[in-house]
């Protein structure tokens, strides 16, 4: 099955105020995902425009996937070319003051990306299909 990598699929569907119940529902787009892709189908469409073997993108990704939390848990900011790059935060609630802050306050860690240059070009690019 041939991909177009150009058209995003979207449905349009209500959401009522989350504050105000009673309101009229609005109505918004929402994408229409295709199936999520695989660490195989990955490595396949890599190999296809690379002069790396399916294999040998295979083992790159899944060692990136190893890789890639350990500089997460440490806090890192991880800078991925092009692609852009990967931000731990983290989530806590408030403090009245410094010395009253513990870390039972933290409730959270999250990765945050953020698209690079070309990626948000690509963005720009994108044909959008009602379904």
């Amino acid at each position: 099955m041939k991909i177009n990598y150009k058209q995003m699929k979207y449905q349009i569907i209500p959401r009522k105020n989350p504050q105000n119940n009673q309101e009229t529902p609005k109505y918004y787009a929402q994408i229409v995902r295709p199936s999520a892709i695989s660490l195989d189908m990955l490595s396949k469409r890599i190999a296809e425009i690379s002069p790396l073997s399916e294999l040998d993108t295979q083992t790159a990704l899944l060692a990136l996937s190893q890789v890639l939390p350990e500089y997460f848990a440490k806090g890192a900011t991880v800078h991925l070319g092009d692609l852009g790059l990967f931000q731990t935060t983290i989530n806590s609630k408030a403090a009245e003051s410094p010395e009253e802050f513990t870390t039972d306050l933290i409730k959270g860690i999250s990765v945050r990306y953020r698209a690079g240059v070309k990626v948000k070009r690509r963005y720009e690019q994108v044909e959008f299909k009602k379904v």
